[in-house]
């Protein structure tokens, strides 16, 4: 297990060709954190698809951990949050330096996050191999 990944222990539920479905517990963070209650990710558990290795012998209710890289947890991050913000922002002051009307301005600037989270959501497939999760075995 490569050391600078982030890990998560879950579940196998799902099995498929050369895909695994694993549910993970979302809360290990949660204990300290002052949002925990308006969280909507405290205690949850969240399937996660990945790519079966060779030679895994994988089964429904096996225990794995499930890992990915820091770069891959930045980089959703910021095609989540923000791209976003940043792109809603530059849609809105823009606007309004050009039409001189706030109105304008801020409606434009929220009509473009359905597009974006649109438009994001038709490449997903393209988003899924690249942001690609890891199943192991878990060392007993």
């Amino acid at each position: 297990m490569n050391h600078d990944s982030i890990n998560h222990d879950g579940q196998v539920v799902e099995i498929t060709d050369n895909k695994v479905v694993a549910e993970i517990l979302v809360s290990e963070a949660c204990g300290t954190c002052q949002a925990k209650g308006l969280c909507h990710t405290n205690g949850k558990k969240v399937r996660v698809e990945a790519e079966a290795e060779p030679g895994q012998d994988l089964k429904v209710g096996q225990q794995v951990k499930v890992s990915f890289t820091p770069t891959l947890a930045l980089s959703s991050v910021l095609l989540a949050y923000v791209l976003p913000l940043v792109l809603m922002f530059a849609v809105m002051f823009a606007l309004i330096a050009v039409t001189g009307n706030q109105d304008i301005g801020c409606v434009s600037g929220l009509a473009v996050l359905p597009i974006y989270y649109t438009l994001l959501y038709m490449m997903r497939h393209k988003l899924r191999r690249k942001f690609k999760f890891r199943v192991e075995e878990m060392e007993r």
